[in-house]
C-alpha cells in the first residue's frame, strides 16, 4: 500500500482545481479581448459620426463665406459633382478628399434631383459605405434609426454583412 501511494504522488498531472483555475483565467482573457474589440468598434463609430458632422460643417462654413454651396457653380442649390465640392472645401482648408472613414471607405458628395430618389429623398448628400450594423448605429445617433426616413437614409435595410451605402442629407 505504501508503494502505491508513492507511485501516485510521483505521477505528474493537474488536479481538477488546477484545471478549473486555468479555465477561469482563459475565460477572463477571452472576455477582456472581446470587450476590447467592442470598445475599438464603438470608438470608430464615434469617429465616423464626428467625420460626418465635420464634413456637414465644412459645407455650411463654405456657404456662410460665399453664400453658395461648394461645388454649385450654376447656383441651382445642388452640388454639381463630387470633385467640385471637394476642390471648393479644400481651397478653404475645411476638409480634404484624401480623408477616409474609420471603416476604410471614401466620402462622396452628390445630389439627387430625380423625381424618384435613389435614397428615399431628394437633395444634397454625403455618401459613405458602411457595415450594416455600423450604419444603423450612425443613423440612431444622428437621426431616427430608420433606414428610409430622416437625414440619414439607405436604399437597403440595415441587415446582412456586406457594406451598404448610407446617405447623410445636407439640407
Amino acid at each position: 500500500m505504501k508503494s502505491m501511494r508513492k507511485l501516485f504522488r510521483s505521477q505528474a498531472g493537474f488536479t481538477l482545481v488546477e484545471l478549473a483555475i486555468g479555465l477561469v483565467i482563459i475565460g477572463l482573457l477571452i472576455g477582456a479581448i472581446l470587450g476590447g474589440a467592442q470598445m475599438i468598434k464603438n470608438a470608430k463609430i464615434k469617429r465616423q459620426i464626428s467625420d460626418l458632422r465635420g464634413l456637414y460643417g465644412a459645407v455650411y462654413t463654405y456657404f456662410d463665406r460665399h453664400m453658395q454651396l461648394p461645388g454649385d457653380s450654376n447656383a441651382d442649390g445642388y452640388f454639381d459633382s463630387d470633385s467640385t465640392v471637394w476642390s471648393d472645401i479644400e481651397a478653404l482648408e475645411l476638409a480634404y478628399e484624401a480623408k477616409r472613414s474609420p471603416f476604410g471607405a471614401k466620402y462622396y458628395f452628390g445630389a439627387d434631383t430625380a423625381g424618384t430618389p435613389t435614397a428615399h429623398r431628394n437633395g444634397n448628400y454625403l455618401r459613405i459605405s458602411l457595415p450594416p450594423d455600423v450604419a444603423e448605429s450612425v443613423d440612431k445617433q444622428i437621426d431616427d434609426g430608420i433606414d428610409s426616413t430622416g437625414f440619414v437614409v439607405s436604399p437597403t435595410t440595415y441587415t446582412g454583412t456586406a457594406k451598404i451605402d448610407v446617405y447623410y442629407f445636407i439640407d
